[in-house]
């Protein structure tokens, strides 16, 4: 859910077409968890990585999740663009071509509150690095997807979780359009940067 790059057109959705018939109500509540994810997120992510988010969404004028109705903050986040949802999910190990860290949070079916002790639900793991991140309801976990990363299955049959994870993706920021011209603002960073040897032809 949430700004999509088009597969047939260079362009970048506000959101695939099935969320056209969500309810209002549905659409801000989804921004409110995005809105928390965000909050968790300038709470413990490194301050380079906010640094960087910063400066990318002065420069470049990336969407993020909004709204149906186009209304402003706090009905639209400032910088995630997408969510995903997984019920009693498996995830293979795999890399996300993500702009900036990501979030992973679980949820626990017939909890409405959860509490320090809860019993671990499930495992985040990163095969290459040999590091398993035991998760209970509620947690939120911010991570690099550019790290071959899984999430196991279940640790109880009996528990029913919902898998959410919260993230940007690197097309969404590019615009999804290699023949966009570059703005005056964009121009001088990236004279700037050629200059100081970050980047090459």
């Amino acid at each position: 859910m949430g700004p999509q790059p088009s597969c047939n057109s260079n362009i970048v959705r506000d959101y695939p077409p099935f969320m056209e018939g969500l309810h209002n109500q549905h659409w801000e509540k989804l921004v409110w968890m995005m809105k928390r994810a965000e909050i968790a997120f300038r709470s413990f992510a490194n301050h380079h990585v906010i640094s960087h988010l910063h400066h990318a969404k002065k420069i470049v004028p990336f969407k993020t999740f909004i709204s149906k109705n186009d209304r402003p903050s706090p009905y639209s986040a400032d910088f995630f663009g997408g969510i995903g949802f997984g019920t009693n999910v498996f995830l293979r190990c795999h890399t996300d071509d993500d702009f900036t860290m990501s979030i992973i949070q679980v949820f626990l079916k017939g909890r409405m509150r959860y509490h320090l002790n809860d019993h671990i639900v499930t495992y985040f793991c990163f095969p290459t690095l040999g590091v398993a991140v035991p998760l209970r309801p509620g947690d939120y976990f911010i991570f690099n997807a550019l790290i071959p990363h899984c999430i196991l299955s279940r640790c109880h049959h009996e528990d029913e979780i919902i898998s959410t994870a919260f993230y940007l993706k690197t097309a969404v920021v590019g615009l999804n359009n290699n023949n966009l011209p570059l703005t005056e603002g964009q121009e001088l960073l990236y004279k700037k940067l050629r200059y100081k040897g970050n980047i090459r032809n």
